[in-house]
């Protein structure tokens, strides 16, 4: 059994109403006390100190305001028209050239610092109308053998092979069915498992 000490888990609190907000800076106010207020309002004490700040700056209505989800800044910025337009240039002249063969010329031209990448490239060479989107070729289909009985109400008989995982290289192999290979029994004539 396990004995390690493991600190409880924080509780989730999804995010707040302006209703919640409303009523944990009215019963914070009425109170004076941030956990009676948080548990009134069910909210957790980083929300209270989070909004803090907003309602001193600006009353109940700053509490309507939602907060943003979004990022602030994008991670990726957006693409330079001039990178755009030497990309467009380049496949120009070298149309034979691939989209890792285009971005390192453009590493080359910028003092091989990376201005743009692969996917970008493609973007760009298809926004532009210089090469077409793959459209998915269906592959050939095999053709399966299908078996069938000579006559009807007649069966098939299928060989396989049932190699126990205790089986030497020096010992004989023996036929044996399905059945008594699932209850292992290897070798012919043998009841016991």
């Amino acid at each position: 059994m396990n004995t390690e000490v493991t600190k409880p888990k924080r509780p989730y609190f999804r995010p707040t109403t302006p209703q919640q907000r409303r009523l944990l800076f009215e019963t914070y106010e009425a109170t004076k006390d941030v956990t009676e207020a948080c548990g009134k309002a069910h909210v957790g004490r980083g929300t209270f100190y989070y909004w803090r700040p907003r309602y001193e700056a600006g009353g109940y209505e700053a509490l309507d305001q939602e907060r943003r989800r979004s990022p602030h800044r994008t991670r990726i910025a957006p693409l330079a028209v001039a990178i755009k337009e030497e990309v467009i240039a380049y496949k120009s002249k070298h149309p034979s050239a691939g989209y890792r063969g285009i971005v390192n010329a453009l590493q080359q031209a910028h003092q091989w610092q990376r201005v743009i990448s692969p996917s970008q490239v493609r973007r760009v060479l298809l926004q532009a109308g210089l090469v077409k989107a793959r459209s998915p070729e269906p592959g050939p289909v095999a053709e399966v053998a299908v078996v069938h009985a000579p006559e009807p109400d007649q069966t098939v008989n299928i060989d396989l092979c049932v190699v126990p995982i205790s089986h030497q290289a020096s010992e004989e192999l023996h036929s044996t069915s399905v059945a008594n290979a699932a209850r292992g029994n290897f070798f012919p004539g043998r009841t016991d498992g």
